[in-house]
């Protein structure tokens, strides 16, 4: 099956017009991968969006800036120009091109980019010399990209740097014809025993550092159970990097044989929820807001809510559509509550709910 990339390209070239909708180009990938291609095995919308931004730093399309973004995280813009190439290379180097290269290696796209050609010349002959040299290639063992970097280029960190990705995209080459993969970047987790027969289990991610050590600490002593919802799971979220490490799940190969529901539980503020809410959209799975830890915290401190001011709490990016989605778990009263407390640009950190706290209310659920 084709690459987001490739199935890109192939839409890009089959349109006679000079300009593209984004939406059109992104549901036209989801009608051939399907959903779950889409987004489990090509990585859905976040990575569609880095391969529209690699298209432009390729100079194969350019943002038409007054179509207006299109509201999605990453954002990009509603349409897209198709930049028409000109031919800069002279036929010694063309017929090269064409006939130099190991078959593996994509040239077609320096035919029309000189510039880019003489850039990537040094790149392309390391690369063309190793996998002459090694006919066997495609049957090798993997490894992690940065060791094969080094393996082929003599630079570990270049094939996963910003050049290094133009160049696959360049030479239609992907990680897995490289013979290698990314790894994911881990995350602080503490597991519980999972019962026999069990199919299913739940797993809690939490923002800060103060409340994955305060329920760790919980779950050593066998408490890991709120309104009924037994967890099997703790993950420390570390703010907004388990946005890139929350694939690092995948790595825990005993999880996998069972059906997971997420849970989320976080800062009630505007940056803690667009966290979850762009945490969700990027994996495409169904992460819900643990609501009665939100729920408790804010009903012992909302009265008294600290301004972000106050709370040094800088760079916080308001999402309407991330609230708005938040609030849909909880019962009218609270939403309205929390939205208010928003609004007046206040906030509570989930560290309001502190160790104590957090034992007492599972001792209540189990009384």
């Amino acid at each position: 099956m084709k690459t987001i990339t490739s199935l890109i390209n192939d839409y890009l070239n089959s349109q006679t017009k000079k300009q593209v909708v984004t939406r059109e180009i992104e549901t036209y990938l989801q009608e051939v991968l399907g959903q779950i291609g889409y987004w489990q095995k090509e990585g859905g919308y976040p990575s569609f969006a880095e391969k529209i931004e690699i298209l432009i730093q390729l100079g194969m399309i350019d943002p038409v800036k007054a179509s207006g973004l299109n509201g999605k995280q990453p954002p990009l813009y509603e349409k897209y120009r198709i930049v028409k190439q000109k031919d800069t290379l002279d036929q010694v180097t063309r017929q090269k091109l064409l006939t130099g290269y190991d078959p593996q290696i994509k040239t077609a796209y320096y035919s029309t980019h000189g510039k880019d050609y003489q850039e990537d010349e040094p790149y392309l002959a390391k690369l063309d010399s190793f996998l002459k040299q090694h006919q066997n290639f495609a049957s090798w063992s993997l490894i992690t990209a940065n060791e094969r970097s080094f393996q082929v280029f003599h630079n570990e960190k270049w094939l996963l740097s910003r050049h290094g990705h133009l160049f696959c995209q360049r030479t239609g080459l992907s990680l897995a014809a490289l013979r290698c993969y990314q790894t994911s970047e881990p995350f602080f987790y503490y597991p519980v025993s999972i019962p026999r027969g069990t199919n299913k289990i739940k797993v809690l991610i939490v923002e800060n550092k103060d409340t994955f050590f305060s329920l760790k600490g919980l779950f050593q002593q066998g408490i890991h159970t709120w309104a009924d919802h037994i967890f099997s799971l703790l993950i420390y979220g570390e703010g907004r990097k388990i946005q890139k490490s929350f694939r690092f799940y995948e790595e825990l190969g005993e999880y996998q044989n069972y059906q997971a529901d997420f849970y989320y539980f976080g800062d009630l503020d505007p940056e803690g929820i667009r966290i979850w809410y762009d945490l969700q959209k990027e994996y495409g799975l169904t992460i819900k807001p643990f609501t009665l830890f939100y729920q408790v915290l804010f009903e012992k401190y909302g009265q008294n809510a600290p301004s972000l001011s106050a709370g040094k709490k800088t760079g916080q990016r308001y999402s309407e559509k991330a609230i708005k989605a938040f609030l849909s778990y909880f019962a009218q009263d609270l939403a309205t509550g929390i939205r208010q407390m928003l609004a007046e640009k206040k906030y509570l950190p989930q560290e309001g709910l502190h160790y104590v706290l957090l034992k007492e209310l599972a001792e209540k659920q189990e009384g």
